[in-house]
């Protein structure tokens, strides 16, 4: 996987974290609500960030939340950074060997 690739699946997997996070806030008091924990993990086979949720053993912690939806954002920005300059290097190199 090149590095287009890389910060694509990076920015889907820190899209998906901070919607699970969100849905963590949003259902705090549903009654019968069991929060999933967002839990990231390195693709071995060509590169790239996954992530898979699992069922929390503990009730949703507000501030735990929070904290996880604005580290996601923080993920966000720097995978859509990558992408960006990976796409101006890729225009950079076309340049150079046209």
């Amino acid at each position: 996987m090149d590095i287009l690739g890389i910060g694509a699946s990076a920015l889907v997997s820190a899209g998906q974290a901070a919607r699970a996070r969100a849905n963590n806030i949003v259902n705090a008091e549903t009654p019968g609500f069991k929060p999933q924990a967002p839990v990231f993990s390195q693709v071995v086979n060509g590169g790239g960030v996954a992530l898979f949720t699992q069922q929390a053993n503990q009730p949703v912690n507000l501030l735990t939340e929070t904290l996880g939806l604005k580290t996601a954002a923080l993920q966000y920005k720097a995978a859509a950074n990558l992408v960006r300059r990976a796409d101006e290097m890729h225009a950079q190199f076309l340049r150079a060997i046209a």
